[in-house]
């Protein structure tokens, strides 16, 4: 067995107990009866409670065993991590200190007709290591490699079809000097691919501002250097609006350039959202990827349902979507209609108050 099945392994025999107990306890909440409906006041609903605001179905003792230990154990080996990654720094200190490592766990398991069944899944943790100093810190990941560069602003949906050589795990340092609320700058370096030390630099710069009282915008530039790829940049762009009380619109796109590949990776994707309830919400999603050099430069598109809600604990979000795409993956492959359906959970570790 080889390294990478064997992670590939540790990773299902993880993650499948969690998706199984996860959609147990969704059966089960979703046959419980309704409660009545309540109007309240903007203000009445600002003075809710941590609690009221977002409103749980009484967990079973198996979904405290399993969620809640599940995520403190992952809490307690990314503390552990930037303890012993703090030690090249200097001398130990209290446990407590090293408290306070955030991540995302995603987990996505979903069927397309045209790829079969599959699970997507992603990890990014940021660990903190106080000898360093606060700009100083130290990011495991696992997943897509312009993801990864991109840092934590914005992803692309699991819908999108990655390469197998780019969905490794990576290690890294970074130092995030503060500049201020609407200028953010980051230095990074590290491997990817595990034993195959594919080294990475990378300098990123982001900005931010409000183009109106209800919209913002954000543009990031990234510059990098990777040993299979050489020299390269990726640009992004995110443009949200509130367009009503209830309605939100989210749009993102990305293009990165590599010295050793041929064309421009590029994708957007953009979302409108319903927000029915304080912590639930219907979006419609279109998205479109390709390479400019590609036998087929558009390689998909394809349009998807989703609803999104907070999951047993405030810090767990699952979504379940059904769509349909249209992939091409040769000149001569004829675009045929393809449905796919899926669900994504998304556990935030570290602080969530």
């Amino acid at each position: 067995m080889t390294k990478r099945d064997w992670m590939r392994q540790r990773l299902w025999f993880t993650t499948v107990p969690l998706l199984a107990v996860l959609f147990s306890a969704q059966l089960s909440a979703q046959s419980a009866p309704p409660e009545e409906a309540t109007e309240q006041s903007e203000e009445q609903s600002q003075e809710q409670s941590q609690a009221e605001r977002y409103p749980t179905h009484p967990p079973t003792e198996a979904d405290r065993i399993w969620v809640d230990g599940f995520r403190d154990g992952v809490q307690t080996v990314l503390d552990s991590t930037a303890s012993w990654v703090d030690g090249f720094f200097g001398e130990p200190l209290d446990s407590d200190k090293y408290e306070g490592s955030t991540g995302r766990l995603i987990v996505a398991p979903q069927w397309d007709e045209h790829d079969g069944f599959s699970i997507d899944s992603s990890f990014r943790a940021k660990l903190k290591i106080p000898h360093a100093k606060e700009q100083f810190s130290a990011v495991i990941g696992r997943g897509d490699f312009d993801d990864f560069v991109a840092g934590d602003a914005q992803r692309r949906p699991s819908v999108m079809r990655r390469t197998q050589g780019d969905d490794e795990w990576l290690v890294g340092l970074g130092f995030d000097p503060y500049l201020d609320n609407q200028h953010d700058l980051s230095f990074g370096a590290g491997i990817r691919g595990g034993l195959k030390l594919d080294t990475y630099v990378r300098a990123r710069y982001r900005f931010e501002t409000m183009v109106a009282d209800n919209a913002e915008i954000a543009v990031q530039s990234v510059g990098f250097w990777r040993d299979s790829d050489g020299f390269g940049v990726a640009q992004d762009i995110h443009h949200e609006v509130a367009l009503h009380q209830r309605w939100v619109a989210k749009t993102y796109a990305r293009a990165t350039f590599a010295e050793r590949t041929d064309g421009i990776r590029w994708n957007a994707n953009s979302r409108i959202y319903y927000l029915y309830d304080t912590n639930r919400a219907l979006a419609s999603e279109v998205w479109i990827y390709g390479e400019t050099h590609h036998e087929a430069p558009i390689q998909d598109y394809g349009i998807r349902g989703i609803h999104r809600q907070r999951f047993l604990r405030e810090w767990l979000f699952m979504e379940t979507w059904i769509g349909t795409h249209w992939p091409k993956e040769t000149e001569l492959q004829q675009r045929t209609t393809r449905w796919m359906v899926g669900i994504e959970f998304e556990m935030i570790l570290g602080n969530t108050g």
